[in-house]
């Protein structure tokens, strides 16, 4: 198994929204994916409430079955998708762990 762990700093954006509904339409963009793609077992997005400047605005939370299931899933056509279409767009800073449980 592996976990693969993402963290955004996302800001407003002209076609997204406020920064709240960015947060919102991630959340529900990547947990739609739960069920879609083989191999992505578990998917968990979180958005922070901590006002810390350190803090990070949004947190993806994943299990996948393998190194090879989760190399599947960001090449996935319906993880690009949110990937490209949203998240990229809105992503002023990302942080990523991928570790074998």
């Amino acid at each position: 198994m592996v976990k693969h762990i993402v963290m955004w700093k996302v800001k407003e954006h002209e076609v997204h929204g406020s920064k709240e509904e960015v947060m919102q339409k991630i959340k529900e963009g990547l947990e739609g994916l739960k069920g879609q793609i083989e191999g992505l077992e578990e998917i968990e997005v979180g958005i922070n409430f901590n006002l810390a400047e350190a803090a990070y605005d949004v947190v993806l939370n994943s299990i996948l079955t393998s190194k090879a299931a989760l190399e599947a899933y960001q090449n996935h056509p319906k993880h690009l998708e949110v990937a490209n279409g949203l998240v990229r767009q809105v992503a002023t800073s990302r942080v990523v762990v991928d570790y074998e449980v």
